[in-house]
């Protein structure tokens, strides 16, 4: 009798289970709290066009005029003061809250009761033919006192006299040229390099290795000039020669001073000797005082590609012709370092469910003039998405995860402000940060967008483009009705002709720590000039003419470009802050990493089959990669929204991927750049460099009279990208499965 009340009860357990259990699959579902139901919406598309509204181009225009009304370097009143303090404020109204990051750092400047110079110093002791110590004032406003005098910061103080070398664009194939081709020592002379192609950085560097004893940086009106005869500013974009391109020369991220620790008050500061800046003096000129040095060189004519747009002969020298021949050229520079105070204002929007993942926006505050197009054109833009996130939040939207603003002191010196935020605050932002949005500057010209970003941002970028209103009337009349449509007709990608190209992540920015220290998807976007401009950067970069008035009358006149930048900078932070499931995409990537590996097989192959070295494994590599990333891109739209566990740890799987290719012993044995993917080109810090420690391994390694050790390291460094790549497939694949560990 027992046993049978046993059985009863057992099987009354069982059926009441199987009730339930239909009840729960077809009966109508229990609610759900109200903050779970929410937390399960998607809600962007509710806000998006809400906030392109709100972006005004109107509002852009004041703050451009704003912001580059006085010149602000890094460390000045203007800068650090004024402007900082209109940003903290700003921010502490229509935001959250912000908060200012103050770090004391290395930084240089030219001396303004004796300014650095360039002449000819003739046999009698007589100069003649000296450079213009001031950049001339062609427009009413250009006259501040604070004009800085031009100069290439963290230059040693010195006065070099020595024989004159063209050295092209002076880098390391030029060098190459000159020492091999002609048997040209270079030990002792001054190399005269026009700007462009690499950074001015990387030109002093090879000059100080192939023993020079001074650089001079000019801009050759081939890269900076339409053409003969083009007009140019203040009548056209287009540079005049009295025009100089200030600039740093630090190689380095961050406070030199402080290599991979920030500059707080329990820092370990360098001495300068060790902090590894330039030995050699340096210093820029306009093209109007470079066409009256390098019109009197001597020596053989130049190779064809070598030559510039001046009116002249161009020569290589060394030294001068007759009735120069018994001339020198005098460098006389008097730049100084001095330790000062820097200040990051950072500004927050803190989210409703997920406060603890962030979303960063970010642009540099200080410039070298005025800054009207770098920075101030990005600040312009920042300020008025800020603004127009602000105003949202005033009307009831909080966005899902928090969203920082971030205006960085100091990038011109060399990523400074940003670096040292990075480094302070490493632990909390490695873990925690989606991705990094960057504006450095909002346009360089008005042809078409201009993108760079990490594989997993690609689909972000083509989404808010198709997103944002086309600003060019004359494109929409030809069908062209988003900025997308202009991007992909104006530059299609090489590898897929229906989507545009983006460039690879290198380095110029405040992007770079945070990918290369902190593994954090980054991207930076701007419009750009186009390709019927064969020109190296806008004309007049860095100089005192990058004004407000160039970029109100020449460049962008009504301010609908700024406004297409900063909609679609809004778009794509709102996406990343508001989204349940995170924008990321690991397909892109599976993609990029088969590809590069197919390109570097296509031109390092068969050198690589000469030492019997594969890349098999670098293939099967990424596979793996691929098939993992298409499991988990499956399993996205099986996602159960309403279950915030689930979603948060599919979310934390596409945030954590591109953390998975930091190595942190470095790249090449580079420890500011960790990334085994990009990372920027050691002979041109602004390129993007795929595989990079490969690429270094193997550059110009035939000509190396170590060939053994040589290979041995692109052994390595194929070993290292094989492991990186698996390692990183396995963050893709199902994290409960901890049998698969």
């Amino acid at each position: 009798m027992a046993l049978i009340k046993c059985i009863a009860a057992a099987f009354a357990v069982v059926t009441a289970f199987v009730i339930g259990a239909m009840v729960m699959k077809f009966a109508v579902p229990i609610d759900l709290p109200d903050w779970l139901q929410h937390m399960a919406q998607e809600r962007h598309n509710t806000y998006s066009q809400e906030l392109m509204d709100e972006i005004k181009a109107e509002n852009i225009d004041s703050n451009l005029k704003f912001f580059s009304e006085k010149p602000h370097m890094a460390g000045s009143p203007q800068d650090e003061e004024v402007l900082a303090g209109h940003i903290y404020n700003t921010w502490k109204m229509n935001l959250d809250s912000a908060r200012n990051y103050i770090y004391t750092v290395l930084l240089s400047y030219p001396n303004a009761s004796d300014p650095n110079y360039v002449s000819i110093l003739q046999e009698d002791g007589t100069e003649v033919e000296e450079s213009a110590k001031r950049e001339k004032v062609l427009r009413m406003g250009q006259n501040d006192p604070t004009v800085v005098n031009p100069f290439n910061s963290y230059s040693p103080a010195g006065v070099v006299l020595g024989e004159l070398v063209y050295v092209n664009y002076g880098d390391v194939g030029d060098f190459h040229y000159l020492a091999r081709n002609l048997s040209l020592d270079l030990t002792g002379r001054v190399a005269i390099a026009r700007y462009g192609r690499i950074f001015r950085g990387d030109k002093v560097k090879n000059a100080q290795d192939w023993g020079c004893a001074g650089v001079i940086l000019y801009s050759d009106p081939a890269d900076y000039v339409a053409g003969a005869g083009a007009r140019v500013y203040p009548d056209d974009w287009w540079l005049p020669g009295t025009a100089v391109q200030r600039g740093t020369t630090l190689r380095s991220s961050g406070d030199p001073l402080t290599p991979f620790y920030p500059s707080i008050d329990s820092a370990f500061f360098l001495e300068e000797k060790d902090a590894g800046l330039p030995t050699i003096p340096v210093t820029p000129i306009g093209y109007d005082d470079a066409v009256k040095y390098l019109s009197k060189l001597g020596g053989e004519e130049v190779p064809p590609a070598w030559r510039g747009h001046l009116n002249i002969t161009y020569r290589l020298g060394p030294g001068f012709k007759v009735p120069f021949e018994k001339s020198k050229i005098k460098l006389y520079v008097q730049t100084y370092n001095v330790r000062k105070e820097i200040k990051n204002v950072i500004g927050y929007i803190r989210g409703q469910y997920e406060p603890d993942r962030y979303v960063v926006l970010g642009n540099h505050r200080d410039a070298w003039v005025y800054g009207g197009i770098d920075p101030s054109s990005g600040t312009a833009a920042m300020m008025e998405v800020s603004r127009a996130m602000g105003k949202l939040l005033k009307k009831g939207w909080r966005p899902r995860r928090s969203i920082i603003f971030c205006s960085w002191a100091a990038e011109e010196y060399g990523l400074i402000g940003s670096t040292e935020w990075v480094e302070e605050l490493n632990k909390i932002l490695g873990s925690r940060t989606i991705a990094y949005l960057n504006v450095d500057l909002a346009l360089t010209g008005n042809d078409s967008l201009s993108a760079m970003a990490t594989p997993a941002l690609y689909t972000l970028l083509y989404e808010a483009a198709k997103r944002v209103e086309n600003p060019n009337p004359a494109e929409v009349a030809a069908g062209r009705k988003s900025v997308f449509d202009t991007w992909l007709a104006q530059n299609p990608s090489h590898y897929n002709q229906s989507a545009p190209h983006i460039d690879g992540p290198g380095s110029g920015s405040d992007h770079t720590a945070f990918l290369q220290l902190a593994g954090i998807p980054v991207l930076d976007v701007s419009y750009a000039f186009g390709k019927a401009y064969p020109i190296s950067s806008y004309p007049m970069y860095h100089s005192a003419y990058e004004t407000y008035d160039l970029v109100s009358r020449l460049m962008d006149r009504g301010f609908k470009f700024h406004q297409a930048v900063a909609r679609m900078w809004g778009e794509m932070a709102l996406t990343l802050a508001d989204r349940v499931l995170l924008r990321l995409d690991c397909l892109e990537y599976a993609s990029a990493l088969q590809r590069i590996t197919a390109e570097v097989e296509k031109t390092e192959g068969p050198l690589l089959q000469s030492w019997n070295i594969s890349l098999d494994g670098v293939k099967s590599a990424a596979a793996d990669f691929h098939e993992a990333a298409t499991t988990l891109h499956a399993k996205l739209g099986k996602i159960n929204l309403k279950n915030p566990l689930e979603v948060r740890r599919v979310n934390d799987q596409l945030m954590q991927l591109e953390r998975a290719f930091i190595d942190p012993l470095g790249t090449a044995r580079d420890l500011m750049h960790r990334h085994i993917i990009y990372a920027p080109n050691q002979k041109n810090i602004y390129a993007s460099s795929r595989f990079p420690g490969l690429s270094n391994a193997l550059f110009d390694i035939e000509n190396d009279e170590q060939q053994m050790w040589r290979w041995e390291q692109v052994k390595k460094e194929v070993s290292i990208i094989v492991f990186t790549i698996r390692s990183a497939a396995s963050t893709l694949r199902d994290a409960s499965d901890i049998g698969g560990l």
